[in-house]
């Protein structure tokens, strides 16, 4: 009889044990449960609770971006180092900034965009993208964050700083360097009022592989510096034929016809031979005579970003007022 209550009494403590196991692992199993459905609902609002606002492109097209970006992927060179110098929120840019001295030090903690990776771009889990309108990839990389696509040749360099401020919520920044570049620029202009002659005009130019372009008065390469801030003079030809398009491509022989009181040239890319600058129309131009050829270097003066501008803005003084 003894027997039997024992064995009655173990059985009863394994089947109470099995049933404790077994609510535990109810509750183990609710208890994920309600963790995982926490997490979907901040997901979900975290994605809601994105502010989104209308953006008018400059071909015209209504598109929503954030009102606050927090993932900028810059793939229009041009635009980076306005957005750095402001403390957007960038993390990722293409990687040809890197070819600019100046720029380069500013891509220390930022993802390298290799030309044409969208699959890299998409890694960056971005959610806004800055694109040159030409890019060959807008609607692959629209499929991938809200891209603002812009038209380089519609904008003064000043006024898109003003624009990308409005974009990332930096207006203050940008109007404050706004300001400081105005009286730096101020008094440059008076510098090289002193030191060139009044009329003085200017001629900015460079080769890329087999080809010669000059460049109108808004177009990277010091032509902001030069012509709008410095107020030096364009040549007819260029104010006729160069400064609606932005560039023109030229050959050698043309040279003549373009080139102003000082030519400013760069240096062109890996394919420039600079075969133009040992002919009998360079040696002959008055500024060559003259000794007012101002080179420089063309992946640095690429940029009208404020560092680069800047940076620009000492050369070129130096340059201009060093006789």
């Amino acid at each position: 009889m003894k027997k039997r209550l024992g064995l009655l009494m173990v059985f009863i403590v394994m089947l109470m044990a099995a049933c404790g196991s077994g609510d535990d692992a109810s509750s183990e199993s609710a208890s994920n449960g309600e963790t995982s459905d926490a997490k979907e609902e901040t997901s979900e609002s975290g994605a809601e609770g994105k502010e989104m606002v209308s953006y008018t492109t400059d071909a015209g097209e209504e598109i929503e971006i954030p009102e606050d970006p927090q993932r900028i992927v810059v793939l229009a060179t041009s635009y980076f180092g306005n957005l750095m110098q402001m403390d957007a929120n960038v993390v990722g840019v293409h990687s040809r900034v890197t070819e600019s001295e100046v720029l380069k030090p500013y891509t220390e903690d930022i993802e390298l965009v290799e030309e044409g990776n969208v699959e890299q771009v998409m890694s960056l889990n971005p959610d806004l993208i800055i694109a040159f309108n030409s890019d060959q990839n807008l609607d692959k990389l629209k499929s991938v964050a809200p891209t603002i696509p812009i038209d380089y040749a519609k904008w003064n360099y000043l006024d898109i700083h003003k624009e990308l401020a409005d974009i990332t919520g930096n207006e203050d920044k940008a109007e404050q360097w706004m300001e400081e570049w105005d009286s730096k620029t101020e008094e440059a202009r008076q510098k090289v009022e002193e030191a060139v002659p009044e009329g003085a005009t200017a001629t900015v130019m460079e080769q890329f592989a087999k080809d010669i372009y000059v460049y109108g008065t808004n177009w990277g390469r010091g032509t902001e510096i030069i012509y709008q801030e410095l107020g030096m003079e364009v040549p007819e030809a260029v104010q006729e034929e160069v400064v609606e398009t932005g560039w023109k491509k030229i050959s050698a022989e043309e040279v003549e016809k373009y080139a102003g009181d000082y030519i400013f040239v760069g240096t062109g890319d890996s394919g420039a031979d600079n075969a133009y600058r040992e002919t009998e129309v360079w040696n002959n131009l008055d500024a060559v005579q003259n000794d007012q050829v101002i080179e420089f270097d063309s992946p640095t003066f690429y940029y009208n970003d404020p560092y680069s501008l800047e940076h620009e803005l000492d050369i070129i003084v130096e340059e201009l007022t060093k006789k």
